[in-house]
């Protein structure tokens, strides 16, 4: 595998907290300065190379209601080195641009030593400013990026944006609009320079907020939903179709956009694959360059044990690489088979048959599991699936032909329930109420990733906090 697959390892751009701790300069450079020095403290006629260094809370626009901050790792060695902005998620309405250790961003900068300098940028939150402010300010830190390329040793023909869900959406919207300046606010400067980037990466990002809306209307969450905060609407009143095309990437596709490496769970609840497919179906009409890859099992957000696979680390690498040396492609692999939709024909030659029990608690009401869960679907018709009911105890039949682990997760996409640890179907986490997962009494934190064992009891209660 190639040397850069070694210090890529996915946990996708997060906002937790917990910057690397660092010995250089840490103090920001002051952007209001005509006369900004180089980073480095090498002199230039020098033969030591430039050390690595962070720069936090750099100011690189001015909006009318804040300051917009980005945080700049700048590995050692002369460069110019290729550039990496991190765009995190969040609902458009929360997160931060501190990036967790052994985020993929990290590992790129690799305490200094990689070959890529990042940056991850700040955007003004909902609460702050609604559509298209998101997008007008990441494309401003783009531009700064560029204005001060040679200050910071970037390679200003060498950008990458990426991004998770909240975070992926911003960066696909950034491709989409390659080379059109509609998103290009003059007022927050740096306008000499194009918002153009190189290549996007887009994990699990909403795409077409028509489609997001039917998906979340037959999924009866509750409403606000996240993107009629984004634009100041509602879809049962007055979001209009400008409002919902101009933040929608797949209609906005026109075949001008950069390399585009698309990556999606199979299992996702929150934004279903078919979002990042909808992307990918746009990209190939328009014989756009993209790499659509949806992984088996793996789930929304970056603490999903799947997005930390060799698979994946390999994935990005090879995209990089590809992007870097300009013989990049268009690469879409389908998706393994889920578990979810594989079929038993009968109980014969079975390797695994095992009965959890399943009882789901809404505040003090227990509520038992449908019968017949699993059998004779559209995916499975007089068939069943690997998990399934036969009456309405909370006995779960899981049998396979195969050795495998069977989730939880599996079980609830059988069964069409949405299912996280902030939401179980229409019953999500909020100020007043709780989700908790108790497995034989044990509160446990897998969530829909527990594997099934014979005889265990679950417990999924939603109720106040406590």
């Amino acid at each position: 595998m190639r040397s850069l697959a070694l210090v890529v390892i996915i946990l996708l751009f997060s906002a937790l907290s917990g910057c690397l701790e660092s010995t250089v300069n840490t103090d920001p450079i002051d952007t209001t300065k005509d006369d900004v020095l180089p980073p480095s403290d090498a002199d230039n006629n020098s033969t030591v190379p430039p050390k690595s260094e962070i720069f936090y809370d750099v100011v690189y626009a001015n909006a009318s209601t804040s300051d917009l901050l980005l945080d700049l790792y700048i590995p050692s060695g002369e460069g110019p080195h290729p550039l990496f902005v991190n765009i995190h998620g969040g609902d458009w309405a929360a997160g931060d641009k501190a990036l967790h250790p052994d985020s993929a961003a990290m590992q790129l900068y690799d305490s200094g030593n990689g070959a890529w300098a990042v940056a991850s940028i700040n955007y003004r939150l909902t609460n702050e400013a609604v559509w298209p402010a998101q997008i007008e300010d990441t494309k401003a830190s783009i531009r700064w990026l560029k204005e001060n390329a040679e200050t910071y040793r970037i390679d200003s023909q060498m950008i990458v944006a990426s991004g998770s869900s909240a975070g992926g959406h911003l960066s696909a919207m950034l491709a989409v609009t390659n080379g059109d300046t509609i998103y290009d606010n003059s007022t927050l400067g740096s306008m000499n320079h194009s918002s153009d980037v190189h290549a996007v990466v887009d994990w699990f990002g909403v795409t077409n907020f028509y489609t997001i809306s039917d998906y979340f209307e037959s999924q009866n969450i509750s409403k606000p939903w996240p993107f009629e905060s984004l634009l100041a609407c509602s879809m049962d009143t007055d979001c209009t179709d400008e409002s919902l095309i101009s933040a929608s990437p797949a209609l906005l596709v026109n075949g001008s956009e950069p390399p585009i490496l698309i990556m999606h769970g199979v299992n996702d609840t929150s934004v279903p694959p078919l979002q990042s497919q909808e992307l990918a179906d746009a990209l190939s009409s328009n014989n756009s360059i993209f790499w659509h890859h949806e992984i088996a099992d793996a789930e929304h957000g970056i603490g999903n044990p799947e997005w930390k696979t060799t698979e994946v680390v390999e994935i990005l690498s090879d995209f990089l690489e590809a992007v870097r040396d300009g013989t990049i492609s268009s690469d879409e692999i389908p998706a393994e088979p889920s578990l979810a939709t594989e079929c038993l024909n009968g109980h014969s030659n079975l390797a695994m048959h095992i009965h959890p029990t399943l009882t789901i608690q809404i505040e003090d009401t227990t509520y038992s599991v449908a019968a017949d869960v699993g059998i004779d679907t559209e995916v499975c018709p007089s068939a069943m699936h690997v998990a399934h009911t036969h009456d309405s105890s909370g006995k779960i039949h899981v049998e396979t032909h195969e050795p495998a682990n069977v989730t939880l997760g599996v079980f609830t996409e059988i069964w069409g329930i949405i299912f996280d640890e902030t939401q179980f179907g229409p019953y999500q986490e909020n100020e007043t109420h709780e989700l908790v997962m108790l497995v034989d009494g044990v509160e446990s934190e897998d969530w829909g990733g527990h594997v099934f064992s014979d005889g265990e009891s679950i417990l999924i209660h939603y109720r106040e906090r406590q």
